[in-house]
């Protein structure tokens, strides 16, 4: 139940239970006691991204660090940067993984150089992404440029940060709105792509499975490559980037065989040059919220 649930909460991250019920096959009362309990024990929650551009977000970067020996303190130096977003405890060559989002290069160049500053940090190699083609931090298209929000739109958009399954009534509550306008503003902060509502999974349950990254040099804009790993349900975040590859990837596996024939396949296209994997030891940190733009801010942009 629970990986059909997170397929369709991926497909729909505010799909009534209803329909998650029809969708998994089970009762309404089993589907919803389900999800009180995942999101009880913090395997999974449910929140809204906001599209970076709306965020003032235009620097990306995936970083791999080497440190002089196995340095929690280091991943966790990392984790404590505002900018970092995404921060691991990895196997292979690097100790750690880490997704920046800056707003502009200087202030990611400056970042990294604090990075390279870190008393065990050795080497950094970094990648910089021309764009993020699955994820739940997901550009996609830009923002319309007649696009206008007030302070009551800001106001849903932080409460959905929190928990993007929050009923309309509840929500309506917080922004002084009627819970059929705070519907209609919800549908319309989605339908333009200034939010995103989807599932975020915790790694630290025993059966949480596994979570590997793949870096892969392609031959040619690998378009062929990029939309295939896109259709993959296993794929959770893919990339195009600019650096020691041409394209990075996570997938997650509920065993290490699965794992293995996963990567085979991957690695084992004619597309695909070399491929380089690293296994996620460690979830440090994952964030999907940030500080959203005041209204005054947005008047002035």
């Amino acid at each position: 139940m629970d990986d059909a649930l997170v397929a369709a909460l991926r497909a729909d991250g505010r799909m009534s239970v209803a329909d998650l019920a029809k969708r998994v096959g089970a009762s309404r009362s089993a589907v919803s006691a389900r999800l009180e309990q995942l999101k009880a024990d913090g395997s999974l929650n449910v929140v809204a991204a906001v599209h970076p551009e709306f965020l003032g977000l235009t620097a990306y970067a995936h970083l791999a660090i080497r440190t002089s020996g196995r340095s929690q303190a280091t991943t966790d130096a990392i984790a404590a940067l505002p900018a970092a977003a995404f921060v691991s405890a990895v196997s292979g060559e690097y100790q750690t993984v880490a997704e920046l989002r800056l707003p502009d290069s200087p202030e990611l160049y400056r970042t990294v150089a604090d990075i390279r500053g870190l008393p065990e940090v050795e080497q950094v190699n970094t990648l910089v992404y021309v764009d993020v083609v699955k994820g739940l931090f997901m550009p996609g298209r830009p923002l319309p440029s007649w696009l206008r929000l007030d302070d009551r739109d800001l106001a849903i958009m932080l409460r959905l940060q929190e928990d993007g399954r929050e009923s309309f009534a509840r929500t309506a509550e917080h922004v002084g709105l009627s819970p059929s306008a705070t519907r209609t503003r919800v549908r319309y902060l989605v339908e333009h792509d200034v939010i995103r509502i989807a599932p975020v999974l915790s790694r630290v349950r025993p059966d949480a499975g596994l979570v590997c990254g793949i870096g892969l040099n392609v031959r040619g804009a690998g378009d062929a490559v990029t939309a295939a790993l896109a259709a993959r349900d296993d794929t959770e975040f893919l990339a195009r980037t600019i650096g020691r590859f041409d394209v990075v990837a996570t997938i997650a596996a509920q065993s290490a065989r699965d794992l293995d024939r996963t990567l085979e396949e991957i690695s084992g296209r004619a597309d695909v040059v070399t491929a380089e994997t690293w296994v996620h030891l460690r979830i440090a940190k994952e964030r999907y919220e940030w500080p959203l733009p005041t209204a005054e801010e947005l008047t002035r942009r």
